[in-house]
């Protein structure tokens, strides 16, 4: 069977596949050949090129003609009856069969850790999210109680803790949702790769089947091994007021921040940001602008005051 004219570099996607690697089962441009040639783990690989290639002809040893019977550790390809003692007599070597079956037990073993490790997450990242708007929903009633006990001229004040409150809210939900999806994404490779597995148990070709289990351990290697995030919570703190002291003594909202790193790092303390220092206020008389609320303009003497986002 020759090879598609149209045919394509698995690698980059874009340059012309005239280069067939027996130990990967990709198609290769020139290019991409080299850098894989370059790799520590591939330098010993082998490539079929020209017009006329059917990847699925029985692999045999290129310079004995002989069936693949053995599998070489330390050059990590397989090789014959004759390859074993000529040139890998003092190497580290096993039965193909064996090194097939090892790895295929590798690869199922990775497929179900990962998933399961997945899986965990997404239910995490479920649960936490729920907990999460419930907390919100808790503090925002919390906010609005005790402005009922409030007067009227600190309206503002329990207008722009809520919204601060529920504008964080609508962040983390979309940073939560942008991480599941990423988590998703992993859970349909990883689908994929079962899907290939289960598909690679049809192959009876020992020399085939290793080169199958590789490419999808390959992938493997891509998903599934990004670290949980660290959930967000709030919590309105809520301080004992006066009348006379309701500004001053009003709460705060404290956030936990979401932490999430595709890398396994370390977690980080996060400081809590408080919304005390997030506004200033604005006199609506002379407009004069305070860092903190007073009952009385320092300027003019007025008693009304607006309240804005301190300007970055």
């Amino acid at each position: 069977m020759a090879q598609s004219a149209s045919k394509s570099c698995d690698i980059c996607m874009s340059g012309p596949g005239r280069n067939y690697c027996e130990q990967c089962d990709q198609w290769m441009c020139d290019n991409c050949k080299t850098l894989h040639l370059r790799s520590k783990m591939c330098k010993n690989h082998t490539f079929l090129s020209g017009l006329n290639i059917n990847p699925e002809d029985k692999l045999l040893c290129k310079e004995h003609d002989e069936n693949f019977i053995f599998y070489c550790i330390d050059c990590d390809i397989p090789i014959c009856k004759m390859c074993i003692v000529k040139k890998h007599k003092k190497h580290d070597t096993s039965e193909i069969n064996e090194s097939t079956q090892e790895l295929q037990s590798e690869v199922k073993k990775m497929i179900d850790s990962k998933i399961k490790s997945v899986q965990t997450n997404l239910d995490k990242i479920e649960e936490g999210t729920g907990r999460y708007q419930s907390d919100v929903k808790e503090a925002i009633c919390m906010i609005t109680e005790e402005g009922k006990q409030m007067k009227l001229w600190i309206d503002r004040k329990i207008e722009a803790l809520i919204i601060s409150l529920e504008e964080k809210e609508t962040a983390s939900i979309q940073a939560l949702q942008s991480i599941r999806t990423e988590f998703q994404n992993d859970m349909e490779m990883l689908k994929k790769c079962q899907n290939a597995f289960a598909d690679s148990q049809k192959i009876t070709d020992s020399t085939k089947l290793l080169k199958r289990l590789k490419h999808i351990k390959s992938e493997l290697d891509v998903a599934g091994g990004k670290q949980s995030p660290v959930m967000p919570t709030v919590k309105y703190n809520k301080k004992n007021v006066s009348e006379l002291e309701i500004i001053n003594l009003f709460g705060d909202i404290s956030f936990q921040e979401i932490v999430y790193s595709v890398e396994q790092t370390p977690k980080k303390e996060i400081r809590e940001q408080s919304t005390k220092t997030l506004y200033r206020y604005k006199c609506h008389q002379c407009s004069w602008f305070d860092k903190g609320h007073k009952f009385h303009c320092s300027s003019c003497g007025c008693p009304s005051w607006f309240l804005f986002k301190r300007e970055k």
